[in-house]
């Protein structure tokens, strides 16, 4: 057995830490409590610690590179190219205090292959939920993404495709029910894409597949559509107002705000400079109001999962737990709050609760670390020091830290 004796531990339901060690017994938690050492027992001292459930990002694209304003500049890699970023981006990703991520769109199945490394002990990432390709309309937007696309018209391709995601190993089906906004200028995010009758085509396949579906939507009728048709979450939801988020609300239905892809852009000069003129004046002119719709949609009771379009210009892998801040500073939460965004919700969008979003026995032994209390800065865990997944560990710099360390918790 491993102990992780001497931190501060956080309870999710809670809300708070406590001074407890943890009992880890392969990849899972055995016990919790005051360590009970036996001769084999291995330990890592985590006093002067604060000890939380490792986060789960639900929307990233690890196969996108983050480095250049115009999204159409990666779009004639190679497979072989994509495949090796991805796994590089998986690893900073894990490093970054990511335990479980939800890809909902990926490229020519390479993250796939990208997953299976990973899981084999191959390559360093976090635990990955794969969409495969998203389902769209014919749709301009295939030309800036062109390994992410497939496209199905009509609720009988809609089936076909949502199949085939399944068959190439997809654990959801991500849909998509309105335009993006990183996009070419003939798409536009305030319209609609699949109709209702497509999207209840692309929910029929996934509950039959004991699937979820994640429905990328801006616009208020797409977001209703998709709501309609039983999706699980919607991401981005830009223009919600009331209605649909009360609609959301009362369907428990998860919203994935993405608050990094607005914010992480505009804060970097360079991106913006190299940004199309069209996408330059959409990201600006809908960042308030995608705000607005998060603040009103917390404040309604939507159930909310941490989801950062990671892989968006300028929203770098590995940074995502700014995410966590983001929905203190700008959507209004507590750090208790946020913190509930980024483990216990995510693990129940994912259907993972009894494995993930914790830290309890029984569950995955995905633990992360800061070397000051995030309930006090919420901005600490965006400086995570210490990383376990299933009971291994991939980074610890808390010995580098010895002040913050010394300090008695507070």
């Amino acid at each position: 057995m491993l102990w992780l004796t001497g931190g501060q531990v956080y309870d999710v339901e809670r809300g708070a830490f406590r001074r407890a060690d943890i009992g880890i017994d392969g990849e899972r938690i055995r016990e919790i409590g005051r360590a009970k050492m036996a001769r084999a027992d291995k330990t890592i001292d985590m006093a002067g610690a604060w000890l939380l459930p490792g986060f789960i990002d639900c929307h990233v694209h690890l196969t996108l590179p983050t480095d250049a304003g115009d999204p159409a500049a990666a779009r004639d890699r190679s497979d072989a190219a994509v495949a090796l970023f991805t796994a590089w981006a998986a690893e900073r990703t894990l490093l970054g205090g990511i335990t479980t991520a939800r890809d909902v769109g990926g490229w020519n199945y390479v993250e796939m292959a990208v997953r299976e490394a990973i899981e084999a002990g191959r390559a360093k990432g976090p635990r990955l939920f794969l969409a495969g390709k998203l389902l769209s309309i014919t749709t301009g937007g295939v030309s800036y993404y062109p390994g992410m696309y497939d496209e199905a018209n009509g609720p009988d391709e809609v089936r076909a495709a949502a199949r085939r995601q399944i068959a190439a190993g997809a654990d959801l089906i991500k849909v998509m029910a309105t335009g993006a906004v990183l996009s070419p200028e003939s798409e536009d995010a305030r319209a609609i894409q699949f109709t209702l009758e497509e999207l209840k085509a692309a929910v029929e396949i996934a509950r039959d597949n004991f699937k979820h579906v994640a429905a990328h939507a801006h616009a208020r009728a797409g977001i209703r559509n998709a709501v309609g048709a039983g999706v699980d979450s919607i991401e981005h939801g830009t223009f919600a107002d009331s209605a649909v988020l009360k609609l959301m609300a009362k369907a428990g239905t998860f919203l994935v705000p993405t608050n990094c892809a607005f914010v992480q852009l505009l804060a970097n000069p360079g991106i913006m400079a190299t940004m199309p003129p069209h996408l330059r004046a959409r990201m600006a002119g809908h960042h308030k109001t995608h705000t607005d719709a998060v603040r009103l949609a917390h404040r309604l009771g939507v159930p909310i999962a941490m989801g950062t379009d990671v892989g968006t210009p300028g929203n770098h892998h590995g940074e995502n737990t700014v995410e966590i801040a983001l929905m203190v500073e700008e959507a209004g939460m507590t750090p208790v709050q946020a913190i509930h965004c980024a483990t216990a919700n995510p693990a129940k969008l994912l259907r993972q609760e009894n494995n993930l979003g914790g830290i309890d026995a029984g569950k995955y032994a995905d633990i992360v670390a800061c070397a000051k209390n995030p309930l006090r800065d919420i901005r600490e865990v965006t400086r995570i020091a210490f990383v376990m997944k299933g009971g291994r560990v991939y980074k610890n710099e808390l010995a580098t830290l010895p002040a913050a360390r010394k300090r008695k918790p507070s």
